[in-house]
């Protein structure tokens, strides 16, 4: 049987780290949208004992960690409104709003009993607003309010303000953002000591302007300064075409001579976007262009000689994004891992 593979580089993952850990040595892995498309369990595993925390959207991704880490730290940086599971699960949860921190104190004081006979303390991370203009805490009074309301409150020893945080927008905006942020970290009481955590794809350059800060990282991880994975394939049919014969949908490609073709069992249904036509994959350490339209799961390679059936194809990705005029981000998170195995190497 014809195989795909999605192969992730344990090697590229590490020194990718290692690059980022020479900002800041406390790292927050974000691992969310299957880590951002490299498969999450794999990161995850080979990333376990590296990180402080693996980071995620919503409680499935959480869980989904928890099924095979029962000891990292995760944080959901999204909106979390299943209590009951989290803290079952110690996951800790974002807090963006006062609305959602009143409800959060309403579900203790429900469950002061469970928490108190099972030794369980909500983590909670507060988020500000710095600029970004998505999730958070947007005013100095509205931290100062949830600040008083939380020491006033009778079961604040179930509630641990673990982490307080923020994302940085862009370039442009970061000494804004950094001078807005610390006017909110100059509210913090003595009384805790919360992690101060920072993100967003430049949040590395902003680490300098704090103390013993923790920095949330994602696309960096997977991508600089090398990519973590490639995708193997193997050939399932080699024939030939004479000159002037056409290839694939609408005549894309016109042979203009003699010519081999090779079919790949992949297609945009796994994520090879149709503009990557034209581009090269590596068979037999030689690289061979791929033709015509890509279909929904095979593609076309013109080929020579040297390439039979059942020979490895690897494709890599690190001009895609140009290619098809996007960011990597949405070249990674498109590719469908139901429909190849995962393997480390």
């Amino acid at each position: 049987m014809p195989y795909s593979s999605f192969v992730l580089e344990r090697k590229k993952l590490f020194y990718n780290l290692d690059n980022i850990k020479k900002f800041c040595p406390n790292i927050i892995a974000m691992v969310k949208a299957n880590a951002y498309g490299n498969g999450v369990k794999s990161v995850c595993k080979e990333l376990k004992n590296k990180v402080k925390f693996f980071g995620v959207a919503c409680i499935d991704e959480a869980l989904e960690i928890r099924n095979f880490d029962k000891d990292t730290k995760i944080l959901i940086v999204g909106v979390c409104k299943d209590y009951i599971t989290a803290i079952k699960n110690d996951i800790s949860i974002t807090i963006e709003n006062l609305d959602d921190f009143y409800e959060l104190i309403s579900f203790v004081e429900k469950n002061k009993n469970y928490l108190k006979n099972n030794q369980k303390t909500f983590y909670i991370h507060i988020k500000i607003n710095s600029g970004m203009n998505r999730l958070g805490l947007s005013k100095i009074s509205e931290f100062k309010k949830l600040l008083k309301i939380y020491f006033n409150c009778n079961v604040k020893k179930y509630i641990n303000i673990e982490g307080v945080f923020t994302h940085f927008a862009s370039k442009t905006m970061l000494n804004y953002q950094i001078k807005q942020f610390k006017k909110f970290l100059k509210e913090i009481p003595s009384l805790i000591n919360p992690i101060i955590h920072i993100g967003g794809g430049i949040g590395k350059f902003a680490v300098k302007n704090f103390n013993n800060v923790f920095l949330r990282v994602g696309i960096d991880l997977y991508t600089l300064p090398r990519y973590i994975m490639h995708i193997e394939s193997e050939i399932i049919k080699v024939f030939s075409i004479k000159v002037g014969s056409f290839v694939g949908y609408d005549n894309a490609y016109l042979a203009s001579q003699n010519e081999k073709i090779a079919i790949i069992p992949l297609g945009y249904a796994d994520g090879i976007n149709r503009k990557v036509s034209g581009t090269y994959v590596v068979i037999n350490n030689k690289n061979y262009q791929i033709v015509g339209n890509i279909c929904m799961d095979m593609f076309f390679v013109r080929v020579d000689d040297n390439v039979k059936r059942g020979d490895v194809v690897k494709i890599y990705i690190n001009s895609w994004d140009k290619l098809c005029n996007t960011i990597n981000y949405e070249i990674l998170t498109s590719f469908n891992h139901k429909r190849m195995k995962n393997i480390i190497v």
